[in-house]
């Protein structure tokens, strides 16, 4: 696969649109929004917001960001059904979907733009993601596993071990490639999809409430044939992962062991769905496990 970037001459006015869900984090929103209208205005046609919580816009990023389309839920519906809602209005070829703490350091939407065209194959295209302190996020994984217990984006194993083989093959970016890679799946925190292959495999399943979503839209783009590619040089994105999370701890908690469980029955492949057996109890575990330092976190950061 071709690892290099051309420069973006020739799409002919070709320009996509942007898909943020929020919950009630609009400072980080608003930084968000700042980072788009100032890297790549010429490069988007439409940006959605889809707030998620019962909060109200406030006015002033209203105003502020008046080219936006706003639109609020009067009850959280979840991330994928708000991104859904998103598709429904988009009309342009592509949709950047954005997660709200995420900022965009360096232009790049044109370039990956014109990297899909090249690629009709692709469905979804990740940038490189970086965290606040600027390291690289594991942003490209591998479809989980039992070891994705233990060597986790967030997990103690995969910091003291990332050259351990079961470390990067769940967390693909640890080996630092440097041209465009095509992992299980990449996060949605910034994805940039075709909408013709979003019209033959379908939008995001609802099931996933949050969390693991995106894994199974890739999964399901990959068992149709579609691409799913991390390119390392696009982006950088810097994000801050978890600032609409970490205000409803136990609630998001609970929803990733959920969904974990959820994309682990819906593949499960083994006999007699036996792994599906050993799964569903293994997440329950897993969340009575970590409840406790997740209610000692929630309480220090009411």
């Amino acid at each position: 696969m071709n690892g290099q970037v051309k420069q973006s001459k020739g799409l002919q006015g070709l320009k996509c649109d942007i898909g943020i869900v929020s919950y009630n984090c609009f400072p980080e929103l608003e930084s968000c929004l700042d980072s788009i209208f100032s890297m790549e205005k010429n490069a988007v046609n439409k940006v959605y917001v889809v707030e998620n919580s019962k909060k109200s816009i406030p006015g002033r990023l209203k105003k502020k960001f008046s080219g936006v389309t706003w639109s609020r839920n009067t009850r959280n519906v979840g991330f994928a059904a708000a991104c859904n809602q998103i598709m429904e209005q988009s009309a342009a070829p592509y949709l950047l979907i954005m997660n709200p703490d995420a900022e965009i350091e360096k232009s790049f939407i044109n370039d990956a733009m014109a990297w899909m065209e090249a690629h009709k194959d692709t469905a979804l295209l990740g940038p490189c993601i970086m965290d606040p302190d600027g390291k690289v996020q594991a942003s490209a994984r591998g479809f989980p596993n039992i070891t994705t217990a233990f060597f986790g984006r967030k997990s103690l194993l995969s910091r003291f071990f990332p050259s351990s083989r079961m470390a990067r093959e769940n967390l693909v970016t640890l080996a630092n490639p440097t041209g465009p890679i095509e992992p299980d799946w990449i996060s949605g925190a910034c994805m940039l999809v075709r909408k013709a292959a979003v019209e033959d495999v379908g939008p995001m399943d609802q099931g996933f409430f949050m969390y693991w979503e995106d894994c199974d839209w890739c999964t399901r783009f990959r068992q149709a044939g579609w691409k799913v590619v991390y390119h390392p040089g696009l982006g950088p994105v810097r994000h801050a992962a978890g600032s609409s999370s970490r205000k409803v701890g136990v609630f998001t908690h609970f929803h990733f062991h959920r969904s974990a469980a959820r994309l682990y029955i819906k593949y499960d492949d083994s006999p007699l769905r036996a792994g599906s057996i050993i799964a569903v109890p293994g997440a329950l575990c897993r969340f009575l496990f970590l409840l406790p330092w997740v209610l000692m976190k929630q309480r220090d950061n009411p």
